[in-house]
């Protein structure tokens, strides 16, 4: 299993990086979209749809929000520039969702039987969980693109090397040394060690990445981003984790060998993706 899943990823990353660094903008929305529309597909599961009819229903809906965002989002974010309403409204909807979500992994065994029957109320969970994420991508690719087409593509980098340094710590520290649970309810297999192993693996990762930059002014602050962000991408794991436990799944789909479907690989991504893109607007006040 773990030289099946080292295979999948050693193709999957390589190409996931030449779509970021290499597409145009319009190519990246619709590689973007592409990605995000087998999420979507994968996450009617998740609502308990059989149905062929229902499943394509909620799969055209997920699209017609992406094509909203491409519409709506500025294309050109000059560095920096004037706010955008649609840019806050998407990140701060994405923010306010993994807020709740959280609460709703840390109350699992209570909060459940709120929602795990409702399958309208899952499909919008869904939309939260997927369009904030996908608008957030969208505008960091599109950072500065006009004066260097690289801008948003290392913005990008930088925060799919933080999910993937979690996710290998998690991984390389965990499976060995992981002995007390995290939420046995939720995810039997996640540990506080792996945890801890995510975030060493991050913090080595921003320290890389500000010497490389021969330490810039405000390297602080990526740390404590960095923690944030490792701590969601946890969540993020999680949250996938309790839809998968209510619906009786064990992978969101099987698109991956070893990895899953879609959802498996991006979990961690979209919970991080609107804070890490907010912490850009901040700074960049695009």
């Amino acid at each position: 299993m773990f030289k099946q899943r080292l295979i999948t990823a050693l193709v999957l990353a390589p190409l996931a990086l030449a779509a970021v660094f290499y597409l145009p903008p319009l190519g990246f929305a619709l590689f973007l979209g592409a990605a995000f529309v087998i999420a979507a597909w994968e996450w009617a599961a998740f609502c308990g749809w059989s149905s062929l009819v229902h499943r394509i229903s909620f799969v055209l809906g997920s699209a017609l929000w992406y094509l909203i965002c491409y519409q709506a989002l500025p294309l050109n974010l000059h560095w920096p520039i004037q706010s955008n309403q649609a840019t806050h409204l998407a990140l701060w909807s994405g923010i306010g969702w993994w807020l709740l979500a959280v609460l709703l992994v840390l109350s699992f065994s209570r909060s459940k039987h709120l929602w795990q029957h409702n399958k309208l109320l899952k499909a919008l969970m869904g939309w939260f969980t997927l369009v904030p994420s996908f608008a957030a991508l969208l505008l960091l690719r599109n950072v500065n693109y006009e004066q260097s087409s690289f801008t948003g593509a290392w913005l990008i980098f930088s925060l799919l090397g933080l999910v993937w340094a979690a996710d290998v710590g998690g991984y390389v520290i965990g499976k060995p040394f992981g002995k007390h649970k995290l939420l046995p309810d939720v995810s039997p297999g996640k540990t506080l060690e792996g945890m801890l192993g995510g975030l060493a693996f991050v913090m080595l990762f921003v320290t890389a990445v500000a010497a490389t930059m021969q330490w810039p002014e405000g390297v602080v602050y990526w740390y404590l981003a960095a923690l944030l962000l490792t701590l969601l991408s946890v969540f993020g794991d999680l949250s996938e984790s309790m839809f998968k436990r209510v619906a009786g799944l064990k992978d969101s789909g099987n698109i991956f060998p070893g990895h899953g479907g879609i959802l498996d690989r991006i979990d961690s991504l979209t919970a991080t993706a609107p804070l890490f893109a907010l912490f850009i607007a901040l700074f960049g006040r695009f």
